[in-house]
């Protein structure tokens, strides 16, 4: 399921690879926009949410966020690690695995001088995932000019320990225990999701767009004056990707949206969105380990695609579709740099790929420049499968 393919196949990943794979401590390609880039994290409380994955009423809920930015050169600047803070995840092997991993960026480099403002991307990670897995797409992003704020959301990701000293375990709303029967323990998962988590993304997501807003007006930090608030856009993975495609409907503040991989959820399959938006897929076909389990998922799958259909049909903003030929789940995020897949796309392949179709989308519907990428099929990409509606037509 796309919606969970995040965790299935990390699950998967990790179980067959024994011993664990070599994480190479450099796997990012240079930045290759006009701008260095640099990383600050913060904590954010929302003191006016109860923390809804624990049943004690002092509880707030607590958002983490990691912003890359457009930055000045720093000579000779060490770069910054993948992950500031390992205590974060406790005992959880994939961040054991990436503790060595350093990126393109450097931690609080001084913010660009030019322009004076820099339109906003907002990411939103797989479900299960940490706000950085993919800095392959948000570091390179902030070189070509946008800031990019990603935020995790806790009873649906994986931090364990906040900078405040907050400990976090949830103890309520937990996800249905699987029966191992993939035709009940799919809707009931799909169930938890939409009435448990959905909502709670979208509002995180809001409140990130909030205290965006007060860093743009908060003087004495780098971030003042320095976000373009008329010109904001969200994409995410997987289940982050719904979110961002909901968050098109319900927040007037967003301009544009891309969904990378991920099933819908909430309303906006069946009401449209009148923003633009795209929504990339893998191409190979989805498997189950058990050949028994296969006709559950795909009919399941086809639940997935008519929702996909119908998001398109109703919505009225521009609107592209867009597959990669022989890439899975996992290809919209860093993790496969680590065991690139044999016999699938390279990742760094699909990384530039991706890339390139986010960068062309945006910069359309954020800075005003037309792309050719956005009009056809491309002779450069000919992973591609492309499809454009635009603005009035179905």
């Amino acid at each position: 399921m796309r919606s969970l393919g995040c965790l299935v196949w990390l699950a998967a990943v990790l179980h067959a690879q024994s011993p664990a794979p070599h994480i190479p401590d450099h796997p990012f390609i240079p930045l290759h926009g006009p701008y260095a880039v640099g990383v600050q994290e913060f904590l954010w409380i929302d003191q006016k949410r109860d923390e809804p994955f624990t049943q004690d009423p002092g509880d707030h809920r607590h958002v983490l966020a990691r912003i890359w930015y457009p930055a000045e050169k720093t000579p000779a600047a060490d770069p910054a690690p993948y992950i500031y803070h390992p205590q974060e995840f406790g005992e959880t092997p994939l961040y054991k695995l990436l503790r060595a991993v350093k990126t393109n960026s450097v931690t609080d480099a001084r913010i660009a001088k030019k322009p004076g403002r820099f339109p906003v991307l907002l990411y939103q990670p797989g479900g299960g995932m940490a706000r950085f897995t993919a800095t392959f797409l948000t570091e390179q992003l902030a070189s070509h000019g946008y800031i990019v704020v990603s935020c995790d959301h806790a009873g649906f990701g994986p931090t364990e320990l906040f900078p405040d000293g907050f400990r976090f375990k949830a103890d309520t709303r937990l996800a249905p225990k699987p029966t191992g029967n993939l035709a009940v323990d799919a809707p009931a998962s799909w169930e938890w999701l939409a009435t448990d988590v959905f909502p709670t993304w979208t509002a995180d997501a809001s409140f990130a767009l909030d205290q965006i807003e007060a860093l743009n007006r908060t003087s004495g930090q780098r971030f003042y004056k320095r976000f373009d608030l008329s010109r904001i856009g969200v994409l995410g993975w997987s289940f982050g990707g719904a979110t961002s495609i909901q968050l098109s409907k319900d927040d007037r503040r967003i301009k544009a949206a891309i969904d990378q991989d991920g099933q819908l959820f909430g309303d906006v399959a069946a009401k449209g969105t009148s923003k633009p938006i795209m929504l990339m897929h893998h191409g190979l076909a989805d498997k189950t380990p058990d050949a028994a389990d296969q006709p559950a998922l795909n009919k399941l799958m086809q639940q997935v695609e008519e929702q996909n259909r119908s998001l398109l049909d109703r919505s009225t903003g521009d609107r592209y579709d867009v597959t990669i030929a022989n890439t899975q789940h996992g290809h919209f995020s860093d993790l496969l740099l680590a065991s690139p897949p044999p016999g699938q796309l390279d990742p760094r392949r699909a990384h530039e790929i991706i890339l390139a179709y986010t960068l062309a989308f945006f910069d359309k519907y954020l800075k005003g420049r037309e792309s050719p990428l956005l009009t056809a099929p491309s002779s450069s990409y000919s992973e591609v499968n492309f499809r454009r509606l635009v603005a009035g037509t179905r």
